[in-house]
């Protein structure tokens, strides 16, 4: 399964976030995960991930990572906001 993760940085602290994503996407591997691309915006007010995630169960376990979890408030603190919607690749 693939997700679609937008991250809104309008705001955001953009240490906090870059600190916090150095600590949670190395997690990744964990769940036999991955980080397909990440790409942001050029003027720093929003990334994209497309992340892989072996299926349903491994995104479960992610999200529930003790690591993950203690570095929530971190989270907050930056301002970051994101969404995620899964999502299937399409022919070209």
């Amino acid at each position: 399964m693939r997700l679609l993760v937008t991250i809104d940085l309008k705001g955001a602290d953009l240490t906090l976030f870059e600190d916090y994503e150095a600590a949670v996407l190395p997690l990744l591997v964990k769940y036999g995960a991955r980080l397909e691309k990440r790409l942001r915006a050029t003027d720093n007010s929003s990334e994209t991930h497309l992340l892989f995630f072996p299926d349903a169960k491994a995104l479960e376990n992610y999200r529930a990572d003790p690591a993950r979890a203690a570095l929530l408030p971190q989270w907050e603190r930056s301002g970051a906001k994101s969404t995620a919607v899964e999502v299937k690749e399409l022919p070209a």
